[in-house]
């Protein structure tokens, strides 16, 4: 599969914690594009929304077993701080990038949660069981696919690439697939993100 071939619903090939290593991965290619300018009186707060967000993303796809940071307070932050990044393509691509892996990583521990919600309810006496936390988990779950592709496509227009996905990103996925860590939409097994994982070294 090349870059250009790989699709949204490709991402639905592996289970979620997978999937959001991808879309953590894309995105930390292009974190320091993402980062303020020199200078900037938000900076602070700008690479603290940042840092947030990717250690969200990164704890999902660890395994942890309670997110180090609120999944929605990651996210409201982290797009708080959008305008901050306007007016550099680049920049703006980037950042984009961690706001949609993060998007990612939050959907995947809200699926995650409502999965595990056990309760069964009838819509009529007698009819078919229903799982309405199951069903609002399965849209969820399309979410995080949905994010991480997004942050894989930001990622590359952040750094110019023409393939609409980086050669890095579709090796992340080629090596997802190859671990087998689960199916889609389990959580399947944890996977470290980081350079020092089995993905390796980030890449271009």
């Amino acid at each position: 599969m090349s870059e250009a071939d790989l699709r949204a619903d490709d991402l639905k090939k592996l289970p979620l914690r997978a999937i959001v290593a991808f879309g953590a991965r894309c995105a930390r290619r292009v974190e320091h594009l993402a980062q303020p300018p020199q200078g900037h009186p938000e900076a602070a707060r700008w690479t603290a929304a940042l840092a947030r967000a990717l250690e969200l993303a990164d704890d999902f796809a660890r395994g942890r077993a309670d997110p180090g940071t609120d999944p929605d307070a990651a996210v409201g932050e982290v797009e708080a701080c959008w305008d901050l990044a306007r007016g550099d393509l680049p920049r703006e691509n980037a950042y984009a990038a961690i706001v949609r892996a993060t998007h990612a990583a939050a959907a995947a521990w809200h699926a995650t949660r409502l999965r595990d919600e056990p309760e069964r309810r009838r819509l009529l006496s007698g009819g078919p069981p229903i799982d309405p936390a199951a069903q609002v988990a399965d849209v969820t779950t399309d979410l995080a696919a949905l994010g991480a592709f997004t942050a894989a496509v930001d990622a590359a227009d952040a750094i110019g690439a023409t393939d609409g996905m980086t050669s890095g990103a579709a090796a992340d996925y080629r090596r997802l697939l190859d671990l087998k860590l689960g199916n889609y939409p389990e959580p399947g097994r944890p996977i470290d993100p980081s350079p020092g994982g089995p993905l390796g070294p980030l890449g271009t």
